[in-house]
């Protein structure tokens, strides 16, 4: 996994931001606005909300904290999964249909989290959601503008399509200079919003909602040299879940709150609309989690290698008691190590080549070797009879075949016999977050009693809970970011 440059990469967006969250607001000149609709945020769902909206004739401004578009909808692939689209008809493709996709994506949250909340994913909000996909896929290319490359097959369980941009995936280093994957959606949305007159202000966060007897009018709004105060009919919060904001997942997901830094979701995503939103009315959901992306070591360099063609499935991964707490098979392996108070990758000797960057390694808090277990263990500060039992276990069950301790499968059962020994400090890394307010089938922020606040919308991660149990399921995050932004938007437009 690319973190070291992702993390760069975020750092510098992050400092930007810091110098803007240095300005008091309330020593600049102020300048007055209004618009039929303000859309706060420019990432995936923004943009599409904002499109929407102008499409209906409505003059729309677009409030960005960050100096760039796009969130962390421009870091992603760009596929959105759908059945039946226009494209995969031209292309021929006759066994992706929106009923099929729904199911597998009903069968992947069963499947993957047995026993969890019966509550979630919503039955009926996931069914209406997969057939928007549909729609959500044929108004990019039609209206937009944006160019699909052939549709193609991924995942398993079933036809499932994803329809992906044109052009190639980002790369490593981020967004990157050319309009590439997640990216080049961005770019077509900005092309077409500017084609239809739509006003996008970036560095500059909203600061709150304007709220007159109950309903949303406006937004306050400030960047380097200007406040501003902006009346609206509506108002459709898009900035994105809370990946970043250590304060929130303290309070739903505690022991990832460390790892608050290492997310891949853009560093703007700190819960601002969702903090408004609550604010102003809505309600959040109370069991919000994250998504679980990668096991990694904190330099890319030594997540090499304890990485395999197989992932991790070969490696065996130990807590700071010296003892292994997971089967290393396991397709989400974040929510173990996030629980642990450290872990770690056990590596031998067994490729030099791919080791040679852990001898000597100058950082032992990242990475420490030895020539036995019992001194290997003394260095990782774990008790040196539990690390030399754990791992003459595995190496025993590795020879017998047979893993009673985590029933890790026959053919990952690889020993760990040539020494020097390593061990390399493991973190979990996010995506987003699954969480939010409650919204109705507009969109619109409701209250505990289900009524709407007036004039507020939220799509996205602002309002995503509904749509899973406690996994993500793959070609619906920009699914529900574009479409809940073209939905919310659309109505948005329709506020008197």
């Amino acid at each position: 996994m690319r973190i070291a440059k992702t993390v760069v990469a975020a750092s510098v967006s992050l400092m930007a931001l810091c110098a803007q969250a240095g300005i008091d607001p309330a020593t600049l000149p102020l300048e007055t606005l209004s618009a039929d609709v303000v859309v706060v945020g420019a990432g995936g769902t923004g943009m599409a909300a904002a499109a929407a909206a102008a499409e209906k004739g409505a003059k729309v401004i677009v409030f960005e904290k960050m100096p760039m578009i796009g969130g962390s909808s421009a870091f992603a692939g760009g596929a959105i999964a759908g059945g039946s689209t226009n494209l995969q008809k031209k292309e021929g493709v006759t066994d992706a249909t929106p009923e099929g996709f729904i199911k597998i994506w009903l069968d992947d949250q069963k499947r993957s989290f047995p026993g969890g909340n019966p509550a979630f994913p919503d039955v009926k909000l996931v069914d209406r959601m997969g057939h928007e996909f549909t729609e959500t896929v044929n108004w990019l290319e039609t209206n937009v503008g944006h160019q699909y490359a052939s549709p193609r097959p991924f995942g398993y369980g079933g036809p499932r399509y994803a329809h992906a941009p044109l052009k190639s995936p980002v790369p490593a280093s981020g967004r990157g200079s050319s309009p590439a994957g997640g990216r080049f959606v961005i770019e077509s949305l900005k092309t077409y919003t500017d084609k239809l007159g739509v006003d996008i202000r970036t560095a500059t966060p909203v600061d709150d909602l304007v709220v007159k007897d109950g309903a949303v009018v406006g937004v306050t709004a400030h960047n380097k040299t200007t406040r501003y105060e902006v009346s609206a009919k509506a108002v459709v919060l898009a900035t994105g879940g809370f990946a970043h904001n250590k304060e929130m997942l303290a309070k739903f997901v505690p022991q990832y709150a460390p790892f608050a830094d290492l997310s891949v979701a853009t560093v703007g995503a700190t819960g601002d609309g969702i903090r408004m939103a609550v604010k102003a009315g809505g309600v959040m959901y109370d069991d919000a989690w994250v998504i679980g992306l990668y096991v990694n070591s904190l330099k890319s360099e030594l997540t090499k290698t304890f990485t395999t063609k197989d992932k991790y499935k070969d490696r065996v991964f130990v807590n700071q008691k010296g003892e292994r707490f997971v089967n290393e098979n396991l397709p989400y392996l974040t929510d173990y190590v996030a629980e642990q108070e450290k872990a770690w990758a056990i590596v031998d000797s067994a490729d030099a080549e791919k080791v040679k960057v852990l001898v000597d390694y100058p950082d032992a808090e990242l990475a420490v070797g030895a020539n036995t277990w019992e001194e290997l263990a003394r260095k990782m500060g774990v008790p040196p009879e539990a690390l030399k039992r754990t791992m003459d276990a595995y190496n025993e069950a590795c020879e017998t075949g047979d893993d009673k301790a985590f029933k890790k499968p026959k053919t990952y059962l690889k020993p760990f016999l040539k020494a020097p020994f390593y061990a390399v400090r493991v973190v979990p890394q996010t995506g987003g977050t699954m969480g939010g307010v409650k919204v109705n089938d507009k969109f619109q922020v409701v209250r505990a009693d289900g009524s709407p606040v007036k004039g507020l919308y939220a799509g996205g991660e602002v309002q995503n809970r509904p749509y899973y149990g406690r996994v993500y399921t793959s070609g619906t995050g920009l699914g529900i970011a574009y479409t809940s932004g073209r939905i919310a938007g659309g109505y948005a437009a329709e506020e008197k």
